[in-house]
Formats: structure tokens, sequence, C-alpha cells
């Protein structure tokens, strides 16, 4: 039988933590949570599991250059695009 590895941190330094039964409990609660930045830890048998976060802020619009894009050549203008995917494909092996 294969033993847990044991925490090399407290728990404490995770963040609020919660048990599995009462996160179900409150779930909506926590997500909320989660969602205004706050980290929350779920245990199970006073191991974590699993984390709630926040989600990454979007990123910014990309910018595209488009004076270098137009002077990108197409290669094959001709050749239809599954051509070219299927000879990509063929040459690799």
């Amino acid at each position: 039988m294969k033993t847990k590895p044991k925490l090399k941190y407290p728990l404490k330094e995770l963040g609020v933590t919660i048990a599995v039964r009462e996160a179900k409990a409150q779930f909506s609660a926590l997500v909320e949570r989660a969602a205004a930045g706050e980290e929350i830890v779920i245990t199970w048998h006073g191991q974590p599991r699993a984390r709630l976060l926040p989600l990454a802020e979007e990123r910014g619009t990309l910018r595209v250059d488009r004076e270098w894009l137009d002077t990108m050549r197409v290669g094959h203008p001709k050749t239809p695009a599954e051509n070219l995917v299927r000879d990509d494909r063929d040459n690799r092996g």
C-alpha cells in the first residue's frame, strides 16, 4: 500500500481551508469568494485536494503589425490548403 507524501508546508500558508463536506454545502458562496480574489483550499481528511482560485484577468487585445503582415508572402497560392496539409503530413514520415 502506498503512503501519501507528507506536506512540506503548513496548510495555513495555502489560504483558507475547508473540508469537502462543508465545501459542498457552501459551494456557491465559495465560488463567489474565490472570484473576489480569495484562495480556498478544499481538504479531504485533512489533506489538501483541490484549490479554488480566481480566474486570471483577461489579457489585453492582440496587436497586429499590418505592414509586416502584408509583406509576408503566401506560399503556393494556387495549391489548395488540403493539398498543403496532406503534403506536410506525408513528408513528416
